[in-house]
C-alpha cells in the first residue's frame, strides 16, 4: 500500500484537520472544470487504528452502510482526534 503522511493542524474548534492535495481531490471527481471544488461530501471510518477517508455521493450511505464511491485512501490515525 502506498501513501504519504500529512500533518495534523488544530482548527482551534475542538477538531483537527488535515490538507488532502488538489490532485488526490481531482482523482475522485471532486474538482470541476474551472478548478473550483464541488460541493460534496467525505465519508470517513477509523478501523485497526487507521482512518479511511472516501468521497461520498450526494445521498449518503448505501443500503448496505457502505460508501456509494469506492475510491478511497486511508490515512493511519493513531493520534488523530477527527
Amino acid at each position: 500500500m502506498s501513501g504519504d503522511i500529512r500533518k495534523l493542524r488544530d482548527l482551534g474548534n475542538g477538531s483537527g484537520g488535515v490538507v488532502i492535495p488538489k490532485e488526490l481531490l481531482r482523482e475522485w471527481g471532486l474538482v470541476d472544470d474551472d478548478d473550483e471544488l464541488v460541493d460534496a461530501h467525505l465519508y470517513s471510518s477509523a478501523s485497526d487504528g487507521v482512518l479511511t477517508v472516501q468521497p461520498l455521493d450526494v445521498g449518503g450511505l448505501g443500503d448496505d452502510s457502505q460508501p456509494k464511491r469506492s475510491t478511497g485512501r486511508s490515512i493511519p490515525a493513531s493520534k488523530a482526534d477527527l
